[in-house]
């Protein structure tokens, strides 16, 4: 047991009270930039990836198979997308789950050794989760896709995006949360929408100069990955607390949903994943979706992304939704949190506010799972980024969890 966890006697009552109370005393600060090889131990030949761990022998989704096959070329270890794609089917590439290191990143989500990531620290507990960087675009590494573009914009948000802003960080850091209520407060829901995040981000980094400055303001989903990095670290405080049903991470890898809970630290409970319902890119529809991935459903396990649909019009309206389903979903969604968050207090979420602490004993007897706000990546990696969409976290995946949680004589 963790020296931090409850004992086994504390009811899951008591349990999730405490879980709540160490995700909301979380102070994520974006500390600095560090290659995962040296922030997380990343090894030449490994990868890290989105959501749950594949199953033994079990080949990745074709997005993920083509993020991975583009990460080694990337980094030299194979000289085609057809020779890196062979060396990971066969299993050469060893592959590790981005949460198991700490790390969250979206869509395919793939980390190499190489790769600056920006370091997140809990100015409360000194706990650290890690950022990657955003690159710009449709067909990009995050979607599956690989070839001279790809690489000439990672080296841009790699060598020039993120030391610039490593260079403009306040003295001390840069406090997270305090962006992201700014950003809800200006209409996000911060997954699928983060302009006022950005706008927040950007006033907060005074000396980055103009090119990087309106690079980053065309670009207001690179947001995402900071809040991301918080939710995650936040919610990692609570990890270890026995009996615990506040779930601390939704993810998903293109095949598989999964979740974790944090009274059983490090275990996946798993469904397939969902297709998403969206609006789509000209050109695209339902039958070209692949299926729902990225490590960014992070932020409904915060209270953000879907559970606050109702708390954002803008992004019901870019994503084709009726505001009436809008509110339906995210009222339905706020039901299944125990607490309220103090810090994040849009108008529209009324007297309930936003939902702190996901219960899975909730979420498990909820017939539509959890609403995720989502990109959609094409399901063959040609069309790269296709739309954006409702996709759900699968009820079977609680379920599955307070089964677990009761085989350990936990409520």
């Amino acid at each position: 047991m963790r020296p931090d966890a409850t004992p086994p006697s504390a009811s899951s009552d008591d349990a999730d009270r405490l879980a709540i109370e160490r995700i909301a005393a979380c102070r994520p600060v974006v500390r600095e930039l560090l290659a995962a090889r040296e922030a997380v131990g990343l090894a030449e030949g490994e990868l890290g990836h989105a959501g749950p761990p594949f199953a033994p022998g079990q080949a990745p989704s074709p997005v993920v198979l083509g993020a991975l096959a583009g990460a080694v070329v990337h980094e030299g270890w194979a000289g085609s997308l057809e020779a890196a794609a062979r060396l990971v089917l066969d299993g050469r590439i060893r592959l590790r789950a981005n949460h198991s290191l700490g790390i969250v990143s979206p869509m395919a989500g793939v980390v190499r050794p190489s790769q600056p990531l920006f370091r997140v620290e809990d100015a409360v507990s000194g706990a650290n989760a890690f950022a990657t960087l955003a690159e710009k675009g449709r067909r990009v590494l995050r979607f599956g896709h690989y070839g001279d573009d790809v690489a000439t914009g990672l080296r841009h948000v790699e060598s020039v995006i993120g030391p610039a802003i490593a260079r403009a960080l306040p003295a001390g850091g840069l406090a997270v949360l305090p962006l992201v209520a700014r950003g809800v407060e200006l209409g996000d829901d911060v997954h699928q929408r983060n302009i006022g995040g950005m706008l927040a981000f950007l006033a907060a980094l005074a000396p980055l100069a103009a090119p990087e400055r309106d690079w980053l303001a065309d670009h207001p989903q690179h947001f995402l990955n900071y809040a991301m990095a918080a939710a995650k670290l936040s919610l990692d405080r609570a990890v270890g607390v026995a009996g615990s049903r506040i779930v601390t991470a939704i993810s998903r890898n293109g095949l598989d949903c999964g979740v974790q809970v944090a009274g059983l630290p490090g275990r996946w409970f798993t469904a397939p994943a969902t297709r998403p319902d969206g609006c789509w890119f000209d050109g695209y529809g339902a039958p070209d979706a692949h299926g729902d991935l990225g490590d960014s459903a992070i932020m409904e396990a915060f209270g953000l992304g879907g559970c606050i649909a109702h708390a954002s019009p803008e992004i019901a309206r870019t994503m084709h939704r009726d505001w009436s389903e809008a509110l339906e979903g995210g009222r339905a969604m706020r039901a299944l949190f125990v607490a309220k968050r103090t810090d994040v207090a849009p108008a529209l979420a009324g007297p309930e506010g936003v939902g702190l602490g996901l219960d899975a004993a909730r979420a498990a007897a909820h017939v539509g799972g959890v609403r995720i706000h989502t990109g959609v990546a094409h399901r063959d990696v040609s069309g790269g980024w296709i739309g954006i969409g409702v996709a759900q976290a699968p009820q079977a995946c609680f379920a599955a969890a307070m089964d677990a949680l009761a085989a350990t004589g936990h409520p």
